[in-house]
């Protein structure tokens, strides 16, 4: 049996189109067309991922990405809905902590691509076996957790599989680019790359509150960022 997904959308058309596209997956499917009902669904379900729209009846998409990203289901994939051609809603929604976005009016089958891309990257991440150790710093996707010492990290999932990229690949240099690729999965992203040095501002600035001695993330001049440690001095 396919994950269950919930779709979000005040506009009973879209979220008809959306049932039909996924059903036709395998996927079972739930829906609700306003914030409310909908965080109500998220907190008493148990979904694989979350189609979430922005202008929603109050709470609107961006506050029910905040409580999902803040709370106990902060590891459920999200993929925002947006307005086509609204390119700050879907900056703020990927630094929000949205998985992906798809612009409307969509094409089902892109929409099925995205979702199944973010349920990939989601098994793959959880799947990993291995606890990441450089130092004192620990990463573990099996419990979705990362330690400075022995004090635990409060990271988004983003944050989290951002992390385990770089530390897993000490000393290489990642475009934006290739970040975008490898955790949002774009084949274009030129556009948004900005959403990558948003991930990694708060990233270092919560490393930094555990130990600011320490750089972890370095940037590379022309490049990008690299996982290399090094002192404050």
């Amino acid at each position: 049996m396919k994950e269950k997904i919930l779709i979000i959308d005040d506009d009973e058309n879209i979220c008809e189109v959306a049932r039909i596209a996924l059903e036709a997956e395998g996927f079972q499917i739930d829906t609700a067309y306003d914030g409310k009902s909908g965080m109500e669904k998220i907190l008493s379900g148990d979904y694989g991922a979350v189609l979430l729209d922005i202008m929603l009846p109050e709470p609107d998409g961006w506050e029910i990405c905040r409580q999902i990203r803040s709370g106990r289901f902060k590891n459920l994939p999200i993929i925002m809905l947006t307005a086509r051609g609204e390119e700050v809603d879907r900056v703020l929604g990927l630094e929000l902590g949205a998985d992906d976005y798809v612009t409307k009016p969509f094409s089902p089958r892109e929409m099925v691509a995205r979702v199944k891309a973010v349920l990939r990257r989601t098994e793959r991440y959880s799947e990993d076996s291995a606890e990441l150790q450089c130092g004192n710093l620990s990463v573990d996707m099996r419990s979705h957790t990362a330690r400075l010492g022995d004090r635990e990290l409060d990271l988004t999932p983003k944050e989290l599989s951002l992390l385990r990229l770089l530390v897993s690949n000490p000393g290489k240099a990642f475009s934006r680019e290739e970040l975008l690729r490898e955790l949002w999965g774009f084949d274009n992203p030129v556009a948004i790359t900005r959403t990558v040095d948003e991930h990694i501002k708060r990233l270092r600035a919560k490393l930094a509150r555990i130990d600011p001695r320490q750089t972890y993330i370095q940037t590379v001049w022309g490049s990008g960022y690299k996982f290399e440690v090094k002192r404050n001095d």
